[in-house]
């Protein structure tokens, strides 16, 4: 019997880093940046993986800028590099800011000495979290602004779709560098007007088009330079018009820069609405499959302040999205009576002693 023949080998794909190297051989930073939007950018927002968008960032920074001339540097594909590593951060600061909220809760059985002592490690661990996301936020900044010229003194000629993307990031890493510049202590110097740049550049891009990024944008930095918006406008009421008018769009983004803001401003009042707004958009309409990488990440963002809210008051994160401390919660619920406030390893307790028979 003759034996089946074999199937003819099929050609590997390139590795990204292979192929760039590639292109580099040719010394062009545009063809570099061509590839990584049209297929590095293009698969990942597909995706509902932030931390594995986050670490592509981080893994094809330095090849990025090592494979371009030093006066000619890809800054698209840097900007995007650098601004999705800066995610990497953000997620870590999140975590140990948590820890340390948790640090200072009332734990049962816990000294107040080491609760404290836990709390402030916590609390510089997550300093330097977002140090170190503010620098990659700044640099992707920079990178915006010299590829597209400085935002805020008039708009590109033309821009592609992937082109506004890439120019929605880099508003977006500008305001980033300086709220977590101000998580740590204004260590590393962010310039506050560098939030004025990019209220004045946001005019640049279509706010219905890009979910109403755009102006929660500029209504975010009317909310925290006060007097730099508009005379009569309400920066509190633009946020929320427009978190609302996109909810359905299916990348809620701008519901989660409302909250960001509010968090930063003290509006307490506010985030008790956008956090149950948020799970509500989330439960009435999926995420764009185009786009879902940018609704997971406003998920993350609403969701670790909910869980910031929680722990506050119960000690825990979130048990649901969208729900608040002090709503009933059924006793059969996560959030409900401690499961284990009996021993399930427990012997059995032995029944009353039987009567003796007359």
């Amino acid at each position: 019997m003759r034996s089946a023949p074999s199937a003819p080998a099929l050609p590997r794909p390139l590795p990204l880093v292979g192929a760039l190297a590639l292109v580099a051989a040719t010394g062009c930073a545009k063809k570099i940046d061509k590839l990584t939007i049209d297929r590095v950018v293009d698969r990942a927002l597909r995706v509902p993986d932030v931390e594995m968008a986050c670490e592509v960032g981080v893994s094809l920074r330095s090849p990025l800028a090592g494979l371009t001339k030093l006066d000619k540097p890809a800054h698209r594909a840097l900007l995007i590099a650098e601004a999705t590593a800066g995610m990497c951060d953000e997620l870590r600061a999140f975590e140990a800011e948590l820890d340390a909220a948790r640090a200072m809760s009332a734990a049962h059985g816990l000294e107040a000495g080491p609760r404290a002592a836990a709390a402030r490690d916590a609390r510089l661990h997550a300093d330097r979290l977002h140090l170190r996301s503010a620098q990659r936020y700044q640099r992707a900044w920079m990178h915006a602004n010299a590829h597209y010229g400085t935002f805020g003194e008039g708009c590109p000629r033309s821009m592609h779709e992937r082109d506004q993307l890439a120019y929605l990031l880099g508003l977006v890493s500008g305001v980033q560098a300086v709220l977590h510049d101000s998580s740590a202590g204004s260590a590393l110097g962010v310039p506050k007007e560098q939030l004025l740049q990019v209220a004045r550049a946001a005019d640049c891009l279509d706010d219905q088009a890009w979910w109403g990024v755009p102006s929660s944008a500029r209504a975010a930095v009317w909310a925290t330079i006060p007097g730099s918006g508009p005379n009569g406008v309400d920066p509190w009421e633009v946020l929320e018009r427009s978190a609302t008018a996109h909810e359905g769009s299916g990348v809620r983004v701008a519901r989660a820069l409302q909250v960001a803001i509010a968090v930063n401003s003290g509006r307490d009042d506010v985030l008790k609405t956008a956090i149950p707004a948020h799970a509500s958009a989330l439960a009435a309409t999926p995420g764009d499959p185009e786009n879902l990488l940018f609704d997971e990440y406003a998920r993350i963002l609403t969701l670790h302040q909910s869980d910031l809210v929680w722990i506050a008051a119960e000690g825990h994160r979130t048990p649901t999205f969208g729900e608040l401390p002090g709503a009933p919660v059924p006793d059969d619920a996560p959030s409900g009576p401690d499961p284990f406030a009996e021993d399930p390893f427990a012997a059995p307790s032995p029944g009353p002693s039987p009567t003796p028979e007359e």
